[in-house]
This record gives structure tokens, sequence and C-alpha cells, in this order.
């Protein structure tokens, strides 16, 4: 089929649910619109991604870098304008407006050339499909219960079963089919299982602090809703500066070595603002840096894994990097929210435990990033060996 008709596909499905969503008369309807959502935006960073690496060799690393942020610029401009638009027109406005600038992508979209040079269309592998989606919801089902109750609870075990039963399924499905959905073999290379493991643990840091910095700005700053929403472009900017030059230097110094200077910085923002005593200086020096982390994570990893994967694997590499940072900040967030509900909040100095519980957070955000940086430097030596032995 090509990467072409399946980003304007995608890029058209994301158009229709905003749209669905911003007419529907009833919750259903916006539910359904979602899910369109969904599946419409799961498609596109992915294969953008794939399509500038096949599209623009040596320069390839620039464009995922540029990929990174324009991707960067949107979450800022969703940030900035749709607060803005929520409160003068309402929320249904929200999705009408970015249905119209969703068109403009789709019409966009339409210009792309096909990059792909494959002669021979692959078979859909439908038994895969159903059991890799099954399991990768067990696993978010999964963590949303562990939020609640402990794994062997009625609120976790269930999902526990489901996610174990249809991982086995997959295993099962793709060691048997033909052309499986995704080639297991990919896993026998130290160097493309090391960037999925390095893309896991980069997402949960991604996440933890997209989820918990505004929170925390209220309480550590005292800022209202609005000013903690707005003080998180400190991290966007410097998350758009840092992805583009980020592909540069990806081109030049190679993705592993920036790998593991965005885990490295991102650890220690993680650190900077739990150690720094003057509260303003810690949430903003923190963010910054943060930022530099944060944007200069996904050009490396992408560029890694669609060149360990090799020609005609682009899409489906480029897939499972950004679903891994997605399990990452599943995990990120779930295990944050369990150390907040072990927080006294009956006592005199609940406030002071509340922060406390933020600072153990971001401690978790800290070493989960440090041991990124551990498979990062791995697959620098692994990358070095390769370069060497040639």
């Amino acid at each position: 089929m090509g990467r072409r008709p399946v980003y304007i596909a995608s890029m058209g499905t994301f158009a229709l649910g905003l749209l669905v969503s911003g007419v529907s008369p009833g919750f259903g309807g916006v539910l359904a619109g979602r899910f369109l959502q969904g599946l419409g935006a799961s498609g596109t960073l992915p294969l953008a991604q794939a399509i500038a690496y096949e599209g623009f060799g040596a320069r390839r690393g620039r464009m995922l870098g540029l990929i990174s942020a324009a991707f960067g610029l949107g979450v800022v401009a969703a940030i900035n304008l749709g607060g803005g638009i929520y409160t003068a027109l309402g929320w249904r406005a929200v999705f009408l407006v970015t249905s119209v600038l969703a068109a403009l992508g789709f019409a966009v979209s339409t210009l792309l050339p096909e990059t792909s040079t494959a002669r021979r269309r692959p078979r859909y592998d439908p038994g895969g499909t159903i059991a890799f989606g099954t399991a990768i919801a067990g696993f978010m089902l999964l963590f949303k219960g562990l939020a609640t109750g402990p794994l062997l609870s009625w609120e976790a075990l269930p999902y526990l079963i489901l996610l174990l039963a249809a991982g086995g399924a997959f295993l099962l499905l793709e060691t048997r089919a033909r052309e499986p959905m995704i080639d297991l073999s990919l896993f026998r290379n130290r160097g493309f299982t090391g960037v999925i493991l390095a893309s896991l643990l980069g997402g949960v840091g991604m996440f933890i602090f997209q989820t918990f910095l505004p929170s925390y700005a209220q309480l550590l700053l005292g800022y209202s809703v609005a000013q903690a929403a707005y003080s998180i472009d400190v991290m966007a900017a410097f998350m758009i500066a840092a992805a583009g030059l980020t592909g540069i230097a990806c081109d030049r110094f190679g993705p592993e070595r920036v790998l593991l200077f965005s885990l490295a910085t991102t650890a220690l923002a993680f650190y900077l603002i739990t150690a720094i005593p003057a509260p303003t200086w810690a949430y903003y020096l923190g963010s910054a840096v943060a930022g530099v982390g944060l944007g200069s994570l996904m050009p490396p990893s992408s560029m890694a894994a669609i060149r360990e994967a090799g020609p005609g694997r682009e899409g489906i590499s480029s897939g499972l990097v950004s679903l891994s940072r997605t399990l990452g900040g599943i995990i990120g967030p779930t295990v944050g929210g369990l150390i907040l509900a072990r927080t006294n909040f009956s006592s005199l100095f609940a406030l002071a435990n509340i922060l406390n519980s933020y600072r153990n957070i971001y401690r978790f955000g800290l070493w989960t990033v440090l041991a990124g940086c551990g498979v990062a430097l791995f697959l620098l030596a692994v990358r070095k060996k390769e370069v060497d032995g040639r």
C-alpha cells in the first residue's frame, strides 16, 4: 500500500474524529470521536519519521529533529490556545477549531511523495494485530487497576490475566505467521532491543514531567490553574529548540551519543527540581533542563531504531519506538499516582507531606532515567564495536 496513503488516511481519520466529537449531541459520540482521534494520531508520528528517514538520506537526522520540533510546537499551541478557545466559545469549539487545522494537515499530506520502495504488498496479519492490541489494552487496564488496588486484587488481577493470555497468544501467532505483524527476530538485535528499552525508560521520565509539573507549580509556587498551565511553556520552549538542534547532532555525532545526552540531561533535571532549595529557581531551572533532555529524546531513538531494523522496516520500527515511549507514559504517571496515594493528607503538615511525595515521584523518575543512561552507554559500546569491526 505504501506509506503515503496510510499517512493520508491517518490524518483524515484524526480530522474526522475531531469533527465527530465537536458535533456529537452526547457523551457517547464524544468518546467515539476520541477513539477516531487516537486511531488517526497513532499513525502520524511514526509514519512521518519513517518518511523522513527514507526520503532525506544524509539529512535524515535533521528532518527527524524538525518533526519533533513541530510536534512540540503543536503541544505549546494546544496548551495556550485551547484554554482561550474553551473560555470564549465552549468545549465544542475546541474540537471544531482543531478539526479545521487537522483538515488543513490532511490537505497538505496529499502533497507528500511516496518514499516506500517495496514492490510487493505484504499480507495483513489479523490474528497478530488483534492479539497485540488486546495485550496493549490489558497493559493499560492493569496499571489503571494498580492505581486502586494491589496486583492480586480484583481491580488488577483480571487485567494481568488478560495481558498474559493475549501476550502469549501474540507470541505464538507471530512465531507461526508467514508474514507477522512484528518480526520478532528484530529483538535478537541488541541495538534495536536496547533502543526500545531506552525509549521506554525515557518515556517514564517524559510523562512524569508532563503530568505532574503543573500541579507541582500550584503546590510549590502557589500558582493558579491557569498560571501553572502557562508555566510549563518554559519546558516546552526548550523542548522545541532542543529537538531541532538534536537532529543536526544525530547526523554529526550519531544517535547513540545524542540519546545518552538526552537521558543524562533529563536525569539532571530531575535532580535540580528536587535539590535546589529556592522553589522558583528549582522549578524553572529544572523545567528548562528537562525541556532540553526531553526534546532531544525522540530524534535519536527513532533514528537508531530505524537503522538497526534495516530497510523496509522503517514504519514498524518507528512505531515500536513510539509505542515503547507511550507505555513508559502509562507506567510513570501510574507509579506517581501510587506514591501520592500513600500521602498523609490528614496531618498538620499535609502540604509538606504532599510536596515530599512529589519529590519522591521525581526521585523515581531520576532513577528510572539513570537506568536509561546505562542502556544508552551499552548502545554506544555496541555501536562502537560494530564500527571498529568493519
